[in-house]
């Protein structure tokens, strides 16, 4: 009996260990704070920033059933084609489907660019989306490595 015992207690606690590894990245904090701690460190062009979950839709085509959290914002110039965009998604699922959304936009920034506004479409070139756990970014800046070193340290990613 002592035996069992030992090997179910074994067990439970592997099982707690493997569950504690899984899961979303990130250390929970809002996507709201991370972006306040970007626009402290890094100066940003003219950003509309968003308000809801509808900007999303709008501009990416991203639901709202998809998101826990998101922040960002995009120049209203109309000739810098600076953009934030941080979102946490419900699920790996969601995340996924953010990524490609996101990954599209970019796609058609560059396209809408590389004839008329070759420094702009060469910036957006440069950038990337990327996506950890349930975390994905869109992050088209001019300063865009130095905005992502500080949204994944805020994130602790």
């Amino acid at each position: 009996m002592k035996k069992v015992t030992s090997i179910l207690a074994a067990a439970l606690v592997l099982a707690i260990m493997l569950c504690a590894c899984g899961g979303a990245k990130g250390n929970g904090k809002k996507l709201s704070e991370v972006y306040s701690a970007v626009k402290s460190q890094v100066t940003l062009s003219d950003m509309n920033e968003f308000t809801d979950v509808k900007s999303l839709d709008r501009f990416y085509g991203i639901s709202a059933e998809s998101v826990e959290d998101f922040a960002g914002g995009v120049n209203n110039s109309g000739v810098n084609m600076e953009e934030i965009v941080l979102v946490k998604a419900k699920d790996d699922n969601a995340a996924a489907s953010v990524e490609t959304a996101l990954n599209n936009r970019k796609q058609a920034k560059y396209n809408e660019n590389k004839n008329y506004n070759p420094e702009q479409a060469e910036m957006i070139e440069k950038c990337a989306v990327t996506r950890d756990g349930v975390y994905v970014a869109m992050i088209l800046s001019p300063n865009a490595a130095q905005i992502t070193s500080i949204y994944k340290s805020e994130l602790g990613l």
